[in-house]
């Protein structure tokens, strides 16, 4: 009965580290993120990035599925478990991109 109450102390103690360790993931819309490219591990490259993108978040559903925008303007779906925030000095994706030697259409 030691043991037991002795590993099931030991459990929460680790726990309790983890969930300090690590922090909760918050997208919200407008973000600019890359997403993991899954059918990678099948043909496994050393120095080859596992991440696509990026990509902005267009709608986040109830189900951690998010509706993302591409660079070429194309919506798509995908898990939000398989999403990272990108950080850059810049911002990547311009939804309203205006050409400076171009007049603006009226």
């Amino acid at each position: 009965m030691e043991a037991y109450d002795s590993f099931s102390s030991y459990k929460e103690r680790m726990k309790a580290y983890h969930d300090k360790m690590t922090s909760p993931r918050e997208l919200i819309l407008g973000d600019v993120v890359l997403l993991h490219y899954s059918r990678l591990s099948l043909f496994p490259r050393k120095l080859r990035s596992k991440w696509t993108g990026p990509y902005m978040i267009k709608k986040i559903y109830d189900s951690w599925m998010v509706e993302l925008l591409a660079p070429d303007g194309t919506l798509f779906q995908a898990n939000g478990h398989h999403v990272k925030k990108f950080y850059s000095s810049e911002k990547v994706i311009e939804e309203n991109e205006v050409a400076l030697d171009e007049p603006p259409k009226e």
